[in-house]
């Protein structure tokens, strides 16, 4: 699973990159009403470093800390197949406040220490056999595991990346 958390590292580095040349009018335009760029990376950047806390929070009592349902693996196709049609789902309030300046330079910076965060818990709850455990609930996909949390991440930033890339046109 490190192998996961690191090739999506590496995808968020190489697209940081693509941004660097990107004008800071661009980066904060707001099309009819929706996200700029710099939000639409702001909200992914926020839903996995809350997901973190949460998970953190949720393994400080292990004994609550449940198997996770095969019934989640169809909610988690449901959702992308959802997602990849276009339909847009509400985000949480939590991921969806922004500050009035988004620094694309410092965000790249703690987007960066936030992945490195998550592998330490990565590495920890495996030493403490959570790591198959329901150890995040996610909105809509219910209770699951950090395999399927590192799906979520994954098909998550795609989504995102898919809008900001037609934002930068």
């Amino acid at each position: 699973m490190i192998s996961t958390l690191e090739s999506l590292e590496k995808e968020r580095v190489f697209f940081f990159k693509e941004l660097e040349g990107v004008p800071y009018e661009i980066l904060n335009k707001k099309n009819n009403g929706n996200w700029s760029i710099n939000e639409h990376l702001y909200h992914t950047w926020l839903a996995e470093t809350s997901s973190e806390k949460y998970i953190r929070t949720k393994t400080k009592y292990p004994d609550f800390i449940k198997e996770m349902s095969p019934v989640v693996h169809l909610s988690s196709l449901c959702l992308r197949l959802l997602l990849n049609l276009g339909i847009k789902v509400k985000a949480p309030l939590t991921t969806t406040t922004f500050p009035e300046k988004i620094d694309l330079i410092k965000l790249n910076k703690n987007w960066k220490e936030s992945r490195e965060s998550f592998k330490n818990l990565m590495e920890e709850l495996k030493e403490k056999k959570l790591d198959q455990k329901a150890v995040f609930r996610h909105p809509l996909m219910g209770r699951i595991n950090l395999k399927l949390t590192l799906y979520f991440f994954n098909f998550h930033f795609k989504h995102h990346q898919k809008a900001i890339n037609n934002l930068k046109k």
